[in-house]
């Protein structure tokens, strides 16, 4: 069964979400994202990243 079928929207235009859904969104999900950020795990992951994109820029210059 596919969306057109079911009547089910496949897209949704941002500008009909009201903005204090977005607001209260970003509320609710910041402390969580700085948690993660802050954690040991995420700077590891992040200084490993960065080391293979800096390895991978100096090999196609």
């Amino acid at each position: 069964m596919n969306a057109e079928k079911a009547n089910i929207p496949n897209s949704v235009d941002a500008t009909e979400i009201p903005e204090c859904v977005f607001e209260s969104l970003a509320r609710s999900l910041l402390p969580v994202i700085q948690k993660y950020y802050e954690s040991e795990d995420s700077k590891k992951a992040f200084a490993e990243w960065k080391a293979k994109k800096e390895i991978s820029d100096s090999a196609s210059t």
